[in-house]
């Protein structure tokens, strides 16, 4: 008979809490607002995720069970809550320098439309 072969179920637990670990540093990291600090917990956090694939990859179909697959889910949540705390930062740090630093009227096509679109009513009057 021949032998079925299987990849071995391998445990991801450690993954995933390395994944959870390196999402709470991050989380510190940005409520410190220490920019070096984010960068390096940003590079860890993708150092951890690649590591984590490469696991998945090797691990057999069994390897996620529910309460890891329920863990990952809650990984994926802190990272959407993660993104969307520094859109609103860009949003905020956007939002104060159109204010402190006005546009100025430029020399493109958009200084010129009013002209031409006055022209053109003035063209349908006559």
């Amino acid at each position: 008979m021949a032998a079925v072969l299987q990849s071995p179920v391998l445990d991801l637990t450690p993954h995933i809490a390395a994944i959870e670990a390196q999402l709470g540093v991050l989380d510190e990291a940005l409520v410190s607002q220490d920019a070096q600090a984010i960068e390096s917990c940003s590079q860890d956090l993708h150092r951890s995720l690649a590591e984590a694939m490469a696991a998945f990859r090797h691990a057999g179909p069994d390897s996620l069970t529910p309460t890891l697959r329920h863990q990952l889910l809650l990984a994926q949540a802190r990272v959407m809550g993660q993104q969307s705390t520094v859109r609103r930062a860009a949003h905020s740090i956007e939002r104060t320098l159109s204010m402190l630093l006005p546009q100025e009227a430029s020399a493109t096509y958009s200084a010129l439309a009013p002209k031409s679109g006055q022209m053109a009513v003035n063209a349908y009057r006559a």
